[in-house]
């Protein structure tokens, strides 16, 4: 059949790098594949730099429209994120006027509330859970004009009714095909960056965490690794291929198994070479565990705390991690030569500006750090902390059918917040942004008289680049990787302004 596979959103996240395996599972199946592909370049999702009004001349939904169209698909996949929900909708209910191949929603979104994607009448299907084991079968059901019923993970009409069919078995890692890294070409370099995923899942609870929100339909089952084995196969491949320089673990944490890293680390050394950046939990990180990163060749890790307020950290977002077992952990990488980067989290619950300038200060003591790596609270259909900030008034009452609506937020983005609390976050995240090069005079004069509200009026371009500037202590390639990027998009900003000016029509007088 032909195929055309949509998505709209950033690369590196878990979503982007499944549609890869996605595409390998569809090609060898003998399907014939077509990516429509929306950077959102400069929009809400963009990891470094987000300027909406380039970002709204560089959005054409009609474009995105057109290129499915001329692939003549037999059927259109959409990969759907609660931040894209109300862009998938929207693309979709346009291409029912102009294509009539079936629908199918799947992702994060149809996931978690199928039963609100099932009402959209330009939906045919939506798979709710893994999509690589049900994908060939429900194909081939619709080839063959058959009953989909059986389908596992599918959710579909009969009779005007909305059905669900069985649940799938969880797919099994170690058997899918190579992941298609040629998909995202040329939007992306493999041959700087190889990003990878080498696990599915997380066995901790975070309350905000789509990873704790994908787990209650599969259970603690649902973490499970690849073995060694097909790890160095993909990366064997990666490196012929494309060369790479690092490779990123994008993995929720690559700590935690002593015996498998153990494993990994030694192979990796010896048949892949390169640097390499990963995520880490605090709760398991030790001595033995930075040793062998380290003689693997990590030079970066990444840790979740998302704030130093412990009550908050521990009763609202469900984590286990002290303040002393946070410092005792980032000690240790100074120790071990590792740099890292701290995930730290704003909008919470709960919090106040007395949280931030704490914060501020207990990062300002650390060695070794790198980055603080700045996100808003987002709030996901289905996630616990939704209903504990709609109790004490942070959301409004209707929030489960908003968020199940598409209440687009992300990241990078403050959707919700009050003007006030807007701006007090925003010059915070800014100050956390720069805080690790900050001269010791400029960082009390700025936490005095509420004079750091002023970093929000930075441009975001200049903020950039002095992370930039910051990376190369560390030389911290993943960050570098970000920036080689914008001049191409910066260049595909002005192509766009240019054709959209050709277009215009001359004015009667």
């Amino acid at each position: 059949m032909r195929v055309a596979l949509v998505y709209r959103g950033r690369y590196q996240i878990r979503e982007a790098l499944d549609l890869e395996t996605l595409a390998a599972v569809l090609r060898a199946a003998g399907h014939a594949l077509s990516f429509v592909y929306d950077p959102d370049v400069f929009g809400v999702t963009d990891n470094v730099l987000q300027v909406p009004c380039l970002a709204r001349l560089l959005a054409s939904e009609q474009r995105v429209i057109s290129r499915i169209v001329a692939a003549q698909p037999d059927v259109v996949l959409f990969s759907v994120l609660p931040a894209t929900y109300g862009w998938a909708r929207r693309v979709a209910a346009q291409l029912k006027a102009a294509c009539v191949a079936p629908i199918v929603f799947f992702g994060l979104h149809p996931s978690l509330v199928p039963e609100r994607v099932m009402r959209d009448a330009c939906v045919d299907y939506a798979i709710q859970g893994e999509v690589e084991a049900v994908i060939g079968p429900l194909l081939d059901a619709l080839g063959a004009r058959a009953d989909v019923g059986g389908v596992g993970n599918l959710w579909y009409r009969r009779d005007g009714a909305v059905c669900a069919g069985p649940r799938a078995p969880l797919v099994d890692l170690d058997a899918l095909p190579l992941p298609d890294k040629e998909l995202f070409r040329p939007h992306v370099s493999h041959s700087y960056s190889y990003v990878a995923m080498v696990s599915r899942g997380c066995p901790f609870r975070c309350s905000f965490c789509e990873e704790t929100c994908s787990k209650q339909l599969y259970g603690a089952r649902y973490f499970r690794r690849k073995r060694v084995e097909t790890v160095l196969r993909e990366l064997a491949a990666g490196k012929h291929a494309y060369g790479f320089r690092e490779v990123i673990f994008k993995d929720s944490y690559l700590s935690g198994n002593i015996g498998w890293l153990t494993d990994l680390m030694a192979r990796y050394r010896a048949e892949i070479g390169v640097p390499f950046k990963c995520f880490c939990t605090i709760l398991d990180f030790d001595e033995e565990t930075a040793r062998l990163l380290k003689q693997g060749g990590c030079y970066g890790i990444e840790f979740g705390l998302q704030t130093w307020n412990a009550r908050i950290r521990r009763e609202i977002l469900h984590r286990a991690e002290t303040n002393e077992a946070a410092n005792r952990a980032f000690a240790i990488c100074a120790q071990h030569g590792l740099w890292y980067d701290i995930d730290h989290m704003f909008n919470l619950p709960g919090e106040c500006e007395a949280d931030h300038r704490e914060g501020a200060y207990w990062y300002r003591r650390l060695q070794h750090l790198n980055r603080i790596k700045v996100h808003h609270l987002v709030y996901l259909p289905t996630a616990q902390i939704v209903a504990h900030a709609r109790d004490t008034g942070k959301l409004p009452e209707d929030v489960d059918t908003r968020l199940a609506d598409g209440w687009a937020t992300d990241f990078y983005d403050q959707a919700g917040a009050d003007r006030d609390t807007a701006a007090m976050t925003a010059g915070y995240a800014v100050l956390y942004k720069l805080l690790p090069g900050l001269p010791g005079c400029l960082f009390r004069f700025l936490l005095r008289r509420g004079r750091v509200r002023l970093l929000r009026w930075l441009p975001a371009p200049l903020i950039a680049l002095l992370q930039g500037l910051l990376a190369l202590r560390s030389r911290d390639l993943r960050f570098a990787a970000y920036l080689r990027g914008y001049p191409a998009k910066v260049w595909r900003t002005i192509s766009n302004l240019r054709s959209a000016a050709l277009r215009v029509p001359p004015s009667s007088t």
